[in-house]
């Protein structure tokens, strides 16, 4: 099983090709537009968002699935999918900006994700975490509960690794590989985009090159193979 997460810095339907040569099962796509349930062929394609351009996907491929019904809507954006075979959680965290750009009910730090769906985590076997989560150490103040080094101390207590930092054996914030390339300026990089799991055994791992990827977007993807 085949897992990718990549912020495609929207247009996804003219860059879906370069995804597809792939051959994902699952992929958690962020800045990609709505499109219908069944647009991509043999896959479900889940979208949420405010602006009918710029929002959260996820497309499962090969397998039936469906939307679990403890969605949060004021959760921006998490979603949580759920499969044949395993159960996704789907990211684009938008941190403190929820709030101020869409109201003061809705939450966009991963921490509240986390307490939300703390369950939904827990109680499945087999479990992926992913996406853009706009945070790392390296911008950890005090002890603020969306500090990333709480929400990583969040997820490896619920048995969740980042298939990353096992492969790179890199501590968090001294990531020699960037995912996000800020101004598309390859000596700008962050590691802002991760994959977690749980219950799976992880086969390979590799992270796209700046070279093959910055001409589609300024995030690289990410690209995790499971046994199922």
């Amino acid at each position: 099983m085949k897992v990718i997460t990549w912020n495609c810095n929207l247009n996804l339907i003219k860059k879906f090709e370069h995804i597809e040569k792939l051959r994902p099962d699952i992929v958690i796509l962020q800045e990609c537009e709505k499109l219908d349930q069944n647009y991509f062929p043999n896959s479900k394609y889940f979208w949420i968002g405010k602006n009918q351009k710029k929002g959260l996907g996820v497309l499962v491929f090969n397998s039936s699935a469906k939307i679990d019904q403890g969605f949060n809507q004021n959760l921006i954006y998490f979603l949580p999918i759920n499969t044949d075979t395993i159960n996704i959680l789907g990211a684009w965290a938008y941190n403190h900006r929820a709030s101020q750009r869409f109201g003061i009910e809705y939450q966009g730090n991963t921490s509240s994700a986390l307490d939300y769906y703390e369950t939904y985590l827990s109680y499945n076997d087999k479990v992926i975490f992913s996406g853009d989560l706009n945070n790392s150490v390296i911008w950890d103040e005090g002890n603020k509960e969306n500090n990333f080094k709480n929400i990583n101390s969040k997820l490896e207590s619920l048995n969740f690794k980042s298939v990353y930092h096992l492969t790179s054996k890199e501590n968090f914030g001294k990531e020699t590989r960037g995912t996000l390339f800020h101004t598309k300026n390859e000596k700008k990089p962050y590691h802002i985009d991760y994959i977690y799991f749980k219950g799976l055994k992880l086969k390979d791992f590799n992270i796209g090159n700046y070279k093959d990827w910055i001409k589609y977007s300024d995030h690289v993807p990410l690209i995790a193979s499971f046994e199922t």
